[in-house]
């Protein structure tokens, strides 16, 4: 990555009218965030995605398709951060979130309420639009396309 800028790579879990966000409490944050966070070398940005689930929730999911890629910018062009957010199939609908690490509060919230929170970014239609009638237009994802060049014919 250039530098500069952070990747991130966060999923979006939703039961029925209900989205899974996660809390950061303690140090005075109190804002709400997507669960996610930034890939190990090597590893796809789908495979980020759900072991930062597992981390933050202790959920497995399995991220099928990308609901959007965001960017953020600091101010004064200070730091740039690129999240591909997934959406999530849940393999395990009835379980609970767990506080999995310290500070990080899972929650699935009513998508009517996401709007009352201090959402990082501030995603709240996104959100609810993906629940929506057009929820089908959301893309695929394709990961690793990579393959050896084919030999000479």
């Amino acid at each position: 990555m250039p530098d500069g800028i952070e990747l991130r790579c966060s999923a979006i879990v939703i039961r029925k009218r209900t989205v899974l966000l996660v809390q950061r409490v303690g140090s005075d944050a109190g804002d709400w965030v997507l669960p996610g966070g930034t890939p190990r070398p090597g590893e796809s940005m789908a495979a980020c995605a759900r072991r930062e689930v597992r981390e933050e929730t202790g959920l497995h999911v399995n991220p099928d398709r990308v609901a959007f890629v965001l960017e953020v910018v600091g101010p004064e062009h200070g730091p740039r951060t690129v999240d591909m957010v997934f959406s999530a199939a849940d393999s395990a609908p009835d379980r609970t979130p767990e506080e999995c690490e310290p500070g990080l509060a899972p929650v699935f919230v009513p998508v009517d309420r996401i709007h009352e929170l201090d959402l990082r970014p501030p995603l709240a239609g996104h959100l609810r639009a993906m629940l929506g009638p057009r929820r089908a237009l959301y893309a695929p994802y394709l990961a690793n396309l990579w393959r050896p060049a084919r030999g000479p014919a």
